[in-house]
């Protein structure tokens, strides 16, 4: 984290001691903890964290930013990974097992607030991923930016609480594959042949009605 200069060494401390307490509290709560919190955490009084910081805003950007630096450069260090799809994908599911328990982090990827500069070069590190798993054929040629980032907005959401970390982000990565082959299903009824429709289901249909599911009831229970 960036330290104004010509601080005085009890300054210095007390900056650090209000940015160790800021990270576990923003963590923990996201903007909706109040500096007093932060300021009785740090042991300090309110007055010495606003001459560091000016507003609460500022000291959750001085924060984040470290963080979202972090993943930015785990993201960029895999831009030439042999395997895109697995750099893709493994990026995919860091990136919200990290934020989904830190509010800060997740609050700043989901646009409420947070550094925006930062946040910008989130999206293009995350972008040279996705368009080069794509290329590979890894990830559906369908699929930009934005639905990635609504994507991972809802596994941030979805995984709170949850006694499976990680079951969203792994549904969701196997969503974002191309499918490769179709559905192994009949395409007429096993008793007359008549073409069948889709199954309400969503499991393979193997008769065109009730008449013809009750013919081969009775036809199993003969032999």
């Amino acid at each position: 984290m960036a330290e104004p200069p010509s601080l005085r060494a009890d300054a210095r401390r007390n900056r650090d001691r209000v940015l160790i307490a800021a990270q576990e509290a923003f963590a923990e709560a996201g903007m909706l903890v109040p500096l007093d919190e932060i300021a009785r955490r740090a042991q300090v009084g309110a007055g010495t964290v606003y001459r560091h910081f000016a507003t609460k805003e500022a000291l959750f950007a001085e924060v984040v930013a470290d963080r979202i630096r972090q993943i930015v450069a785990e993201a960029r260090s895999l831009a030439d990974a042999d395997d895109p799809g697995e750099a893709f994908y493994g990026f995919f599911a860091k990136v919200v097992e990290r934020a989904a328990f830190n509010r800060a982090v997740c609050e700043c990827l989901q646009d409420e607030v947070g550094v925006v500069r930062l946040r910008d070069d989130f999206d293009v590190a995350l972008v040279d991923l996705l368009r080069r798993a794509q290329h590979a054929g890894a990830v559906r040629a369908d699929v930009d930016l934005h639905d990635v980032r609504a994507l991972l907005v809802g596994c941030l959401a979805m995984e709170r609480g949850r006694q499976a970390p990680g079951r969203m982000a792994a549904l969701v990565c196997d969503a974002l594959r191309p499918v490769t082959k179709p559905l192994d299903r009949n395409e007429t009824c096993e008793i007359c042949n008549a073409a069948l429709s889709s199954s309400a289901t969503g499991r393979p249909a193997r008769y065109c009605s009730a008449a013809c599911r009750q013919k081969a009831h009775r036809r199993r229970k003969s032999t």
